[in-house]
């Protein structure tokens, strides 16, 4: 009805909620190297994944970190075209062992030209020290950006940034990070493969869809919203979700969803891992917009905060050194993970991550081995032994009904 009506926003909308009743079940057992099949791109790790946060204003950083109890790799926040390059701030981050995101958003999308100001920023962005991501125009197919309203006018601006960069500033990476919806015209605005480093998206979950009760999103995994991104383009280029949240509370239900919240962090840290081995970029927007943002914006608390569920549950997953530490050029985790397909791995003993998706928000899951039976919940990690037999694993909801299962063949 809706992409018949033309709302083709709204039909993907559908699409997705349609998704929600589905359940699938992703394996993967942590090893220490991976074939990497693909010649990586400008500042990308052979493997693992970057981990950051938004530093707003230069104040954030720090005290992520020591919420943390972890150094994290990678900083963002925004900047004005025709800004400055964010020389002290750079360097800082560059002397913390991190590297940069910036979020450029130009006013005038015809005014972005090879000029002046453009070859300074890219050299002054050459100097800071440190690796920086160029995340310009961002959300361009957004009907809220000046920016995205000329699709060749903004190809054009985003090639013209992408060849000064690579003149004077080769370490820096042009981010391409359109919004995850509309998906329908993205098309339009890609600029090539040869003018593109990383693309990006933005992912965040909340409890309701724009403030309104009759649309609630309580199904919607950070997987399914990710998928379409990562099937289109990570055969070509890394994925990066160039800013991330988790609604902790929202405006219009105004009750305490933290250990929501902490299950979705869960969910997206796992499927980082199991379903997403090119995604190498993980950006984390920690502040209380219901108190923080602008008004009109003012919708859900994204904060991590010191004893909240959902920080206990990044800091748990994010203790595991797949997400790096630090930034280095061409760095990379020891650790990684292989998924499994339709068989065991061959003579493996040891700790196997589940990423599942699903309609119920709290489910468990059940991993047959023979005669042992474990039943696991969120983080989701169990174990199979070498020469037991086939598994099965099946995923039972929190009223007890069987909502998905799978077959694991013994080598």
């Amino acid at each position: 009805m809706r992409r018949s009506q033309g709302d083709e926003q709204a039909a993907e909308v559908e699409e997705l909620r349609a998704s929600r009743v589905a359940t699938d079940i992703a394996l993967a057992v942590p090893v220490q190297n991976t074939d990497e099949p693909l010649r990586l791109a400008k500042l990308e790790p052979r493997q693992g994944c970057l981990i950051g946060v938004r530093d707003e204003e230069g104040t954030n950083a720090d005290s992520f970190t020591q919420r943390l109890g972890r150094p994290i790799s990678i900083v963002y926040d925004y900047l004005a075209y025709g800004d400055p390059f964010p020389m002290n701030w750079a360097q800082d981050q560059a002397r913390a062992g991190r590297a940069i995101q910036i979020a450029w958003e130009p006013a005038d999308i015809h005014a972005v030209l090879d000029d002046e100001y453009l070859e300074g920023f890219a050299q002054d962005a050459a100097r800071c020290g440190t690796g920086v991501f160029i995340r310009f125009g961002g959300e361009m197919n957004g009907s809220w950006t000046t920016w995205g309203s000329d699709p060749a006018a903004y190809v054009a601006a985003f090639r013209t940034v992408h060849d000064v960069m690579a003149r004077f500033a080769p370490n820096a990476a042009m981010v391409w990070a359109p919004n995850q919806v509309p998906l329908s015209n993205i098309d339009r605005y890609y600029p090539g493969d040869r003018y593109v480093d990383w693309v990006g998206i933005s992912v965040y979950t909340v409890r309701y869809y724009d403030d309104d009760l009759s649309r609630p999103a309580f199904y919607d995994s950070p997987a399914t919203m990710i998928e379409p991104f990562y099937k289109k383009y990570a055969a070509r280029k890394p994925i990066c979700l160039v800013e991330c949240g988790v609604s902790r509370r929202s405006k219009v239900e105004n009750t305490d969803a933290d250990d929501y919240a902490a299950a979705r962090i869960c969910d997206l840290m796992n499927a980082v891992r199991v379903r997403f081995p090119r995604l190498k970029m993980l950006c984390f927007f920690d502040r209380n917009n219901l108190t923080g943002a602008i008004p009109g914006r003012r919708l859900n608390d994204y904060s991590l905060a010191d004893g909240s569920l959902a920080l206990q549950a990044l800091k748990q997953a994010a203790s595991d050194p797949y997400f790096l530490f630090r930034y280095s050029p061409g760095g990379e985790s020891l650790d990684a993970y292989e998924k499994i397909g339709q068989s065991l791995p061959v003579g493996f003993s040891g700790p196997i991550l589940a990423s599942i998706i699903t309609y119920d928000l709290h489910p468990a899951l059940s991993i047959k081995q023979g005669d042992k039976t474990q039943t696991i919940y969120r983080p989701y990690w169990g174990r199979i032994e070498a020469h037991a037999g086939p598994v099965t694993v099946t995923v039972i909801d929190s009223k007890g009904r069987i909502a998905g299962m799978r077959a694991l063949s013994a080598p």
